[in-house]
């Protein structure tokens, strides 16, 4: 549990283009934060997936002390709290990628396939350009909504 700042941290190679389009359309500033946000969704839905293509999306130097405690608690409570299983941050972050990975997946599902190109859903998805004004506002909406769902699920 140190916070280690140089690990490299991965995602599928299918959605580069995806992490790419969102931070390009100004929807998050950087791949930490989406990152982040679909390894919650992954936890919560009780879903991981494993990387096919492992693609290096960021360096964990750039992962929050908030992000950081929410990926321990994450492996604490899945480990029935086996205090060893956060001694090593290689390893947290390998099962939080797995979390991201089936997170990216139920976003996409959930939220971002009607701002897809057409068929790009099934292989590379990627953001349609014509459909991304409002991305960025409606993106902080469907956070919200999830937060709120969470809250009213208890």
């Amino acid at each position: 549990m140190r916070m280690d700042g140089n690990i490299r941290v991965h995602t599928d190679a299918m959605y580069k283009e995806l992490y790419n389009n969102m931070k390009n359309n100004g929807v998050i500033e950087d791949f930490h934060e989406l990152f982040f946000l679909c390894a919650c969704i992954g936890y919560r839905k009780g879903e991981h997936a494993a990387i096919q293509k492992r693609d290096d999306r960021f360096w964990s130097r750039t992962i929050t002390p908030k992000e950081w405690a929410c990926y321990y608690a994450m492996i604490f409570e899945k480990s029935n709290f086996d205090y060893e299983k956060l001694s090593e941050d290689k390893k947290v972050l390998e099962i939080v990628e797995r979390y991201a990975n089936a997170g990216v997946k139920i976003l996409i599902e959930d939220f971002l396939e009607d701002y897809l190109l057409p068929n790009s859903n099934n292989s590379t998805p990627q953001l349609d350009p014509a459909c991304c004004r409002g991305l960025p506002k409606q993106f902080v909406h469907f956070i919200f909504e999830q937060a709120e769902m969470e809250t009213w699920d208890r």
